[in-house]
């Protein structure tokens, strides 16, 4: 299994697409969290200031789904996962280990991304917002826990479509698309958006529960078992499907 694990990181690290899908995260998070930030005034709450920090992210997630979907479809791509299928037949060891790299980049990549748009927003911000203050801290770190879980989301629908701008548009679609087109289902569309899992995993960004979505750790808990519904069927697709 570490063999495995080091296969999957020297291909992750080696794929330039990669890098770029982290950085335009990063840029994209950043900026428009810096834009939005920039408009408070003192007295805003501190709920709206964070939430102006981490705005960004919603425009980020969609490198992130780049990231996800390319972790999982790059291979197919170029046809070498007949060659890693050759050297590591275990497909369970093999998958197991690419969801293992994934979600750790996208961990480590999201925690930075999250922490210096609050930094810069901050920096930009007339309105103060502590991480001392009650929630402050972990809306900063759910902004990166969520981009992480997103990441392994996007992997387990890029295994299952194996095809890169199908894997991508079917993440964009899912998470971004669908719930706002629930608005025109009135009270039915609050009720999907707030059991939908990429909506409810959002709520561990809040720093206090808002009205018509769950409580933060119980809507991350949400994203996290629809997050492993996807990686299940994913498994079925991959350990019966010729490569």
């Amino acid at each position: 299994m570490t063999n495995a694990i080091a296969s999957e990181w020297l291909k992750i690290r080696t794929i330039r697409s990669t890098l770029w899908a982290l950085l335009a995260a990063a840029a994209l998070t950043v900026g428009v969290g810096v834009l939005a930030s920039s408009g408070t005034v003192p007295g805003t709450p501190v709920d709206v200031v964070v939430s102006d920090n981490l705005a960004g992210i919603i425009l980020g997630q969609l490198a992130i789904c780049v990231f996800g979907a390319l972790a999982a479809t790059s291979e197919y791509a170029t046809g070498m996962i007949r060659t890693s299928l050759s050297v590591l037949p275990v497909r369970g060891r093999m998958m197991a280990a690419k969801a293992i790299v994934v979600t750790a980049v996208g961990l480590v990549a999201g925690m930075v991304i999250s922490f210096l748009s609050y930094g810069a927003g901050q920096a930009v911000s007339q309105a103060p917002a502590g991480l001392g203050e009650p929630g402050v801290l972990r809306a900063v770190l759910g902004g990166g826990l969520y981009l992480g879980m997103l990441g392994l989301f996007v992997f387990g629908i890029g295994m299952i479509v194996r095809h890169s701008a199908a894997a991508i548009t079917t993440a964009i679609g899912a998470i971004m698309i669908l719930p706002i087109a629930t608005y025109a289902l009135g009270e039915n569309g609050v009720t999907f958006r707030k059991w939908w899992p990429s909506q409810a995993g959002q709520s561990i960004m809040q720093v206090s529960a808002q009205q018509g979505s769950l409580s933060p750790w119980v809507g991350y808990g949400v994203f996290a078992v629809g997050t492993a519904a996807v990686l299940t069927a994913a498994w079925l697709f991959f350990s019966r499907r010729d490569a």
